[in-house]
């Protein structure tokens, strides 16, 4: 579900179900959080997608190849540089 809303462009409603997962004990993996950054980058929230990426390091999980394609893939076709 989370990857069909950033598909439709509505990254934040699937960042409320994200958040919600906790709730119905199903916490997020590395994979949900990889899922969640690639939908805020697609829709241009390279910002929000920097803090998952914070919060996913500070919770335990290593962003391994795949989230860091996700940047590089959005700074090279966006043009645009940001700080990680």
């Amino acid at each position: 579900m989370i990857n069909g809303l950033c598909k439709d462009g509505l990254p934040d409603e699937a960042y409320r179900l994200f958040g919600s997962m906790g709730d119905n004990d199903c916490s997020p993996d590395s994979c949900c959080y990889n899922v969640m950054i690639r939908g805020f980058l697609r829709n241009n929230s390279s910002s929000k997608a920097t803090q998952l990426l914070t919060e996913m390091i500070g919770k335990g999980f290593s962003a391994d190849i795949f989230t860091a394609t996700l940047f590089m893939d959005f700074i090279v076709h966006s043009n645009r540089s940001i700080l990680l």
